[in-house]
């Protein structure tokens, strides 16, 4: 068994959420790229999540305005350059709306558009800012082109790092969107965790999460016959973004409140299945003692071969053998040998082969002990080793292993080593050899254990007892085979 807080310790929560805090703005990936262009009518794709709040006001609906017939004939055909990246073609079939009075003030405002979305795509920042500005300012543009138009230019104004710029298109943007997505709300806590308004952030990123989980999604399956995929009729519940998990951690970790955070793990490990999120779900089962889940956090991080860490398949052997499934602790320990995971020390070689030895599999036990022996300073392994050894049946291995490790010292129980030497030693008669090892076992025993402490007398009468009996038990069966032996010759029959 291992203690508790060694289990505890094996993963250090306070430096987990050091690194979280620490890394936070660089691992939150919140799209910052233009939106995908529809056919005709840019749309906010990912963008048009339902609110949680089906009881709101709604907005009032605006007409919305459409290019004229000879700009939609034009953007169809710049459509393909779009799609294809081919940005200086488009630019310049697109520059005609702005040159012939033909086109209407809407045309122009959706080249604009247009415009801004090349510039972004191109990281051409400013221009991008400059096109959706004038936007803005058309008369010819309608509502939705506009709040498109907002939350592109948030998304300018944060890349950069103008948070409180931001912050304003983006509550404009919600001001005016009938339905405002999670992401919306996302980016804007973001923006105030920049600005380390930690409480506003807080707010906005609970709202992200809840618009997002608030949905169900279509539970889909694969249809075996013909392999097409269609809905089952089911659904489950829809889970937020990845980094708004993190953010709220972040954020609640700068405020200094307390915060659950192990049902947040269990999502963002089951939705979004990434090492760092499987071993820190195991350290919080381990830090409520719920060492069962924390064994089933870690195994799944392995089954998805997520552990590269020395530490880590410790730590998972550990838990196996501590549920007694020592067959697949060695199996776990064998992977992390075998793919450079797990250094061949002592402990490591150690804990391996007492894996093995304890799931009965001695023949893989003996290399690791004879490995992890040659790197200790104490013969405790040698003794372990000849128990493999005497186990097998290999008497001679078993006779050198032993008397390797009383030669070696530091044992925790010399009396105990002696008394397995004298047993191997008899099981192929070597009589005197094993009647002088069981009596060295009996006089270290007298030596090394006290009658002051009633433990240690007690244990010094049971091993010399034992001792004892098997010194009248080799002498008879001396005597007995020898006798046979005897008996043999006088019949004819040989020593054989």
């Amino acid at each position: 068994m291992y203690p508790k807080v060694a289990l505890k310790k094996i993963f250090m929560y306070k430096q987990t959420m050091k690194f979280l805090i620490k890394t936070l703005v660089v691992t939150i990936v919140i799209s910052l790229m233009p939106i995908v262009i529809g056919e005709l009518a840019p749309e906010y794709e990912g963008f048009n999540l339902e609110a949680a709040d089906d009881t709101k006001k709604k907005k009032t609906r605006k007409r919305v305005k459409l290019p004229s017939k000879k700009a939609q004939k034009l953007l169809q055909t710049v459509q393909p350059f779009l799609e294809e990246e081919m940005w200086d073609e488009a630019i310049e079939m697109l520059a005609v709306i702005g040159t012939d009075p033909k086109f209407t003030e809407t045309d122009r405002a959706r080249m604009h558009w247009y415009f801004g979305y090349i510039y972004f795509a191109q990281e051409r920042y400013d221009l991008a800012i400059t096109e959706y500005e004038k936007l803005l300012r058309s008369e010819g543009s309608d509502f939705k082109l506009q709040n498109q138009a907002r939350f592109s230019l948030a998304q300018l104004a944060f890349i950069k790092e103008d948070y409180r710029k931001s912050v304003k298109y983006l509550l404009e943007w919600i001001e005016e969107e009938e339905e405002p997505s999670s992401q919306g709300y996302s980016l804007i806590a973001t923006a105030y965790f920049q600005l380390e308004d930690f409480r506003k952030a807080k707010t906005f990123i609970e709202k992200a999460i809840e618009i997002a989980e608030s949905r169900d999604i279509p539970i889909k399956a694969i249809d075996e016959e013909t392999g097409e995929e269609y809905e089952t009729g089911e659904t489950k519940k829809a889970v937020a973004r990845e980094n708004d998990y993190l953010l709220k951690i972040a954020v609640y970790s700068e405020l200094k409140e307390n915060l659950d955070v192990l049902p947040i793990y269990k999502i963002l490990a089951v939705n979004y299945p990434k090492k760092r999120y499987w071993v820190g779900l195991s350290q919080l089962y381990g830090q409520k003692d719920r060492f069962l889940d924390q064994l089933g956090a870690l195994e799944a991080a392995h089954e998805d071969r997520l552990l590269d860490k020395q530490r880590e398949y410790v730590a998972l052997g550990q838990l196996l053998f501590m549920h007694q499934n020592p067959h697949k602790a060695a199996q776990v320990m064998e992977y992390g040998f075998k793919n450079d995971f797990i250094k061949e020390e002592e402990k490591t070689l150690k804990a391996l082969a007492q894996y093995w030895h304890a799931a009965k599999e001695l023949k893989k036990a003996k290399p690791a002990y004879e490995k992890a022996a040659s790197k200790s300073k104490e013969g405790e392994l040698y003794i372990f080793l000849g128990q493999v050894h005497f186990g097998l049946d290999e008497f001679e291995g078993a006779e050198k292993a032993i008397r390797a490790g009383i030669k070696k010292g530091k044992l925790k129980d010399e009396a105990n080593a002696h008394m397995l030497l004298g047993q191997v030693l008899f099981e192929y008669q070597k009589w005197d050899e094993a009647i002088a090892s069981f009596r060295k076992c009996i006089d270290v025993a007298e030596k090394q254990l006290s009658d002051k402490k009633e433990a240690q007398k007690k244990k010094k009468k049971k091993i010399q007892d034992q001792a004892r009996k098997w010194i009248t038990y080799t002498e008879g069966e001396e005597e007995r085979v020898q006798a046979l032996i005897l008996k043999k010759k006088a019949l004819g029959l040989g020593s054989s």
